[in-house]
């Protein structure tokens, strides 16, 4: 009686790298969640020099942007910042990791655009914390971070790059003087 053929060797299970288990996405929220952290340096400081080639603002209020691509392990993968201005916010600083993005797994990526994408979700969950504020303001000078914020609730003013979110109903006398102050800031 003869040996029967063995199979081929392959690498030991020890040896062996595991694919990652994703996680399994339906929504974005399956995947990305918004919280605001006291520290902005340790979880986005690499990304936001990238980005603005500074380093990220050190005073309140700060909001990340974490991707769980499997289960317990949480990535930094956007950042945006709001200033009080009197009884409302400056909001700036938005960035998205683009290059984590393009790593992602192809369902994830999907699931994300068709949300609206990481800023997106960034801003209106942020923007539903911030709701008590009478207005938020942007200083945009980027055309694809204009489409988002016309999707999120910012609408155009006089000013060219000044964009608001009026959350309260004021008189028209009102959002005038609260633009003029606005505008009277300069780029934030």
């Amino acid at each position: 009686m003869t040996d029967a053929p063995r199979p081929a060797a392959t690498e030991s299970t020890a040896d062996a790298v595991e694919k990652p288990s994703y996680v399994a996405a339906s929504s974005i929220d399956d995947i990305i969640r918004v919280e605001e952290v006291s520290d902005a340096e340790f979880f986005i400081g690499d990304l936001f020099r990238r980005r603005f080639h500074g380093d990220p603002p050190n005073y309140p209020r700060h909001f990340v942007a974490f991707y769980q691509p499997v289960r317990s392990r949480l990535e930094a993968v956007g950042f945006v910042h709001y200033l009080k201005h009197e009884d409302s916010y400056l909001c700036g600083g938005l960035v998205i990791d683009e290059r984590r993005y393009r790593q992602m797994p192809a369902d994830h990526r999907r699931v994300i655009k068709a949300a609206g994408g990481i800023a997106e979700k960034l801003l209106r969950v942020t923007f539903a914390k911030l709701a008590d504020a009478p207005a938020i303001w942007g200083y945009v000078g980027d055309a694809l971070a204009e489409k988002v914020d016309l999707k999120v609730g910012f609408r155009h003013t006089e000013h060219k790059h000044i964009m608001v979110c009026w959350n309260k109903a004021l008189s028209a006398e009102e959002k005038e003087q609260r633009l003029a102050k606005v505008a009277a800031l300069g780029p934030f």
